[in-house]
């Protein structure tokens, strides 16, 4: 599983943008990039500036499994739409998917689904040590 340290009352971390290729509608060109963006914008080429989006490395949330191998049940990580008609997605979010949809959250939802997962691990470990002592 996956583990990330909360920073939050620590100093913000502002989005740093820097210049780097791009390939858009077969033309190379320098766009704004930030400094958490792993998207190669050359590998990965849009057909307009405003298809480019950002997104960060991936975090992944693996449960074990009796008798097979650790199934990835949650991913999730930064991105931002600069061009997209939704204003929130014009800023940095955070995204979390199980597959089936994607959850875009502000850094404020972000913060309360992370208090979320802790409450949940701290119950199934509460789960794990009543197994521990068998039926009861």
């Amino acid at each position: 599983m996956s583990t990330t340290v909360s920073t939050r009352g620590s100093e913000q971390h502002a989005p740093t943008p820097r210049f780097v290729p791009a390939i858009v509608s077969g033309a190379a060109v320098q766009i704004e990039c930030f400094d958490w963006c792993t998207v190669d914008h050359v590998a990965d080429p849009n057909g307009l500036l405003a298809d480019i989006w950002h997104g960060g490395e991936y975090t992944h949330l693996h449960a074990p499994h009796m008798g097979s191998s650790d199934d990835m049940i949650a991913w999730a990580r930064l991105g931002i739409d600069p061009s997209s008609s939704t204003p929130e997605h014009r800023r940095p979010f955070v995204m979390v998917s199980q597959g089936d949809e994607d959850k875009l959250q502000t850094p404020d939802q972000a913060d309360a689904f992370a208090d979320n997962l802790e409450a949940f691990a701290a119950r199934i470990r509460e789960m794990a040590q009543i197994a521990r002592g068998g039926a009861q």
